[in-house]
């Protein structure tokens, strides 16, 4: 168990897309990380200023979630999934 008191605790990281990461505490939206073309990793915080560039994600995750104030309750993650649109022969999307 992760102690409330340590950096990062409770805090959710979600890859939206490749390379697209946005970070959360308690339901709160603490930011967003962003590779560039270049490798980079732009980390942005709650208002979407850049707060650093980065070289490793693990890094930029640390800025985006550190850079928040603390909160104790812990964030659990469930996964939902989204079936995917089909198409029938005629070419329309079926969901």
């Amino acid at each position: 168990m992760v102690s409330p008191e340590q950096p990062g605790a409770g805090v959710v990281w979600a890859r939206v897309e490749e390379g697209f990461h946005v970070g959360s505490r308690s339901g709160v939206f603490l930011g967003y990380i962003d590779r560039q073309p270049d490798g980079v990793y732009l980390a942005h915080d709650g208002r979407s200023r850049v707060v650093g560039r980065f070289t490793e994600l693990t890094e930029a995750m640390a800025t985006v979630t550190n850079a928040q104030p603390p909160h104790d309750a812990p964030v659990t993650l469930e996964q939902v999934r989204v079936p995917a649109r089909r198409s029938t022969d005629d070419g329309s999307a079926v969901a």
